[in-house]
């Protein structure tokens, strides 16, 4: 499919084995991921048959049953062992003789299948013949952006808005979005690129009829209706009606007099949210009541007044550690879309960051601040290779009270 070329060794029998001594941890374990799977690519496919035993019990009336696979050729799987979503059951015989290790009373219930990983999104992609394997992370980061799908639990979860969105294109935009059309339109563009197919007819099959619906559907199509539903509600601030609106952060209600009242309430599944706590606090700007609000990056507190007034106050980090950068400022805790992070509270004139939570102790090797991860702390400077398990830290850490006990 002209895809970029894949990212394999040199030569295959420089194994991670033999380059232990040459590369740190960091190197080896991505220099193992890539050598297993290029060699595994060129190996036989694994052959494992899905079974089911089912064990006939002396002495007692019913049966047991266990499912899982048997690893009948083991092929790539030799080189490259990955885990199999069932439970690896040893080769056996019809009336051979079996020992339960446990017995466990299962009962299952009909689930609605899971939503796509990303993973499973390329796979199902990948069967239809639609994009390339370049294309696939642009793809599935472009919905993301826009807000048409969140992560959940590692899983690609739809908004109200992609609903709106794809009601909308299936009902109005039915051949654009078919599965055969996507891929029958990659299976052209390649014959373009081998010179068997002009481009300019090609594009124009495609092209005036489209451009002809879509603006016939422009016409047609009113925004509000598509976009709006009509409540009960009354503002209680002008008294004209409010209407349910699609917004970035899902529904919410929407006073219909915008833009001389721009009141808005919040929605919580559909329904009214519940009113936001009161602070007992001033706002410092208009003076109205000062409220525990919910947004994107979770809990504040702002003014009751909002949208008339934005203010928000200011809650003051807590310092983690001085900063040993400029001396004069203290780590604290901030938040991005990517997640949380430590940087000095005297940022932009500092601008140390950390992605590790300081432990406010400094490298035995750099003087670096060492920082936790999983498992236990390393050092936060670039290159240092100082790391310590969380068991051998606590047993530095008894150490150090023995030593001062001693003392």
């Amino acid at each position: 499919q002209e895809a970029h070329e894949a990212i394999r060794p040199t030569a295959v029998e420089h194994t991670p084995e033999s380059l232990g001594a040459t590369l740190d941890a960091r190197q080896l374990k991505l220099y193992k991921l890539i050598w297993q799977r290029a060699v595994a690519s060129q190996m036989a496919p694994a052959k494992v048959d899905t079974t089911r035993v089912d064990i006939a019990a002396e002495k007692t009336p019913y049966t047991f049953r266990a499912n899982g696979a048997v690893i009948t050729f083991p092929g790539w799987l030799k080189t490259y062992p990955t885990k199999i979503s069932e439970n690896i059951l040893p080769v056996l015989k019809t009336k051979e003789a079996v020992a339960a290790e446990k017995i466990t009373p299962d009962q299952h219930f009909t689930q609605p299948p899971a939503r796509y990983s990303e993973a499973g999104l390329v796979k199902v992609l990948e069967e239809h013949g639609i994009g390339r394997p370049s294309t696939y992370a642009p793809t599935i980061a472009t919905v993301q952006d826009r807000g048409y799908v969140e992560k959940e639990d590692k899983r690609l979860k739809p908004t109200e808005i992609a609903a709106v969105v794809n009601d909308l294109l299936v009902e109005h935009f039915p051949k654009v979005v078919d599965f055969e059309f996507t891929a029958k339109m990659e299976d052209g563009l390649d014959e373009i690129a081998q010179g068997k197919t002009e481009w300019e007819p090609y594009i124009k099959n495609f092209y005036e009829p489209f451009i002809k619906n879509l603006e016939k559907k422009e016409k047609e199509l009113d925004k509000k209706k598509i976009t709006e539903e009509k409540t009960d509600e009354v503002c209680e601030k002008c008294k004209s009606p409010m209407v349910i609106k699609i917004g970035r952060f899902g529904k919410f209600l929407a006073c219909t007099g915008y833009p001389d009242c721009k009141n808005t309430k919040q929605l919580d599944n559909g329904k009214e949210a519940p009113e936001p706590a009161k602070t007992g606090e001033k706002c410092p700007e208009c003076k109205a009541e000062l409220v525990q609000r919910t947004g994107r990056y979770g809990p504040f507190v702002g003014c009751s007044a909002y949208p008339d007034c934005k203010y928000i106050k200011k809650e003051k980090a807590k310092v983690v550690c001085p900063c040993p950068k400029c001396g004069k400022g203290g780590i604290v805790a901030k938040r991005s879309r990517k997640g949380v992070f430590y940087s000095c509270d005297r940022y932009p004139d500092c601008k140390h960051a950390l992605w590790g939570k300081p432990t406010g102790e400094k490298c035995p090797d750099c003087e670096s601040l060492i920082v936790e991860v999983k498992g236990g702390v390393k050092c936060s400077a670039k290159g240092c290779k100082y790391k310590e398990s969380r068991a051998e830290k606590e047993e530095t850490k008894e150490e150090k009270n023995d030593d001062k006990d001693d003392k």
